[in-house]
C-alpha cells in the first residue's frame, strides 16, 4: 500500500492542517478531504469523494472529540472501536429511546450490531494494540447539559463523543471500505464550559501520532 492508497477525511480545516503539518512536510503525498462540521456534511462531501475519485483502500476520520470517560485525558489518542447514531431516536413521552434499539429498525441487522456499526478490520485490530480503542458516539447536538450527557450515557455508555464518526463509519460499511477513527480529545463532556477545552493539544497530539499510525497501516 501506498499514501495514495490512503484517503484521510477530517471535519474542520483545523484538523486537516495538524494531519497535512503531520504527513505532508515535504509534498503533498496524502490527500485530505476537508468535509466542514457535521453528519450532513461529512455524509454529502465523502459520498461526492467517492463517486468521482478513485476508491481508497482505507478511509482514516482524523479529528478531535469529547470524552465522558474521565480516565481518558486531554490530549489523548484514542482509536474508536465501534460507533453509534446516538441522538437519533424516539421521545416517548420524556424517555429517549434509541431508534436503533427498537423494533423500527433492528438493531442487529447490517450494518449494526447491537445498534453500534462496529470496526473489525485488521488495521484496527493492529492498530488497537498501542492505541487505546474506545465506544464513539456520534450526534447532532454536542452533548453540553447533564440532561442531555444522562440521556446519552444511559443509552450506549460511550467513551467518547463526536458529531461525524458514525456517519463516516456507515457509508465506509455499506461501500464496503475499510475505516479508522482516530481521535484525540480536547475536553470531557460536561455542561458546556468552553474555557476548559483545549484543542490545540489536541491537535498537537493528533499531528504527532498519526505518522506513527500511517506507518503501521502501509507495513501491514
Amino acid at each position: 500500500m501506498t499514501s495514495r492508497d490512503i484517503l484521510i477525511v477530517a471535519a474542520h480545516e483545523s484538523e486537516a492542517i495538524a494531519m497535512d503539518e503531520a504527513l505532508n512536510k515535504d509534498e503533498d503525498l496524502f490527500e485530505i478531504l476537508v468535509t466542514g462540521v457535521g453528519g450532513m456534511c461529512m455524509s454529502w462531501e465523502l459520498q461526492k469523494r467517492l463517486l468521482t475519485g478513485t476508491v481508497p483502500s482505507i478511509i482514516i476520520n482524523a479529528g478531535i472529540a469529547g470524552t465522558f470517560n474521565t480516565a481518558i485525558k486531554t490530549g489523548d489518542v484514542v482509536m474508536a472501536e465501534s460507533d453509534c447514531f446516538a441522538d437519533l431516536g424516539i421521545d416517548d413521552n420524556g424517555r429517549f429511546i434509541p431508534l436503533y434499539l427498537t423494533d423500527i429498525d433492528k438493531k442487529n441487522s447490517f450494518p449494526f450490531s447491537d445498534g453500534r456499526i462496529v470496526c473489525d478490520n485488521n488495521w484496527a485490530k493492529t492498530i488497537g494494540c498501542y492505541i487505546p480503542s474506545v465506544k464513539a458516539a456520534t450526534v447532532n447536538m454536542v452533548s453540553g447539559s447533564d440532561e442531555s450527557i444522562a440521556r446519552i450515557v444511559s443509552a450506549w455508555n460511550p467513551d467518547i463523543e463526536t458529531m461525524e464518526g458514525a456517519w463516516l463509519a456507515y457509508i465506509c460499511r455499506m461501500s464496503s471500505i475499510p475505516w479508522l477513527n482516530i481521535r484525540s480529545v480536547s475536553n470531557v463532556v460536561e455542561p458546556r464550559n468552553v474555557s476548559s477545552w483545549d484543542i490545540k493539544t489536541a491537535l498537537l497530539s493528533l499531528r504527532k501520532s498519526m505518522p506513527d499510525i500511517i506507518k503501521t497501516i502501509i507495513d501491514l
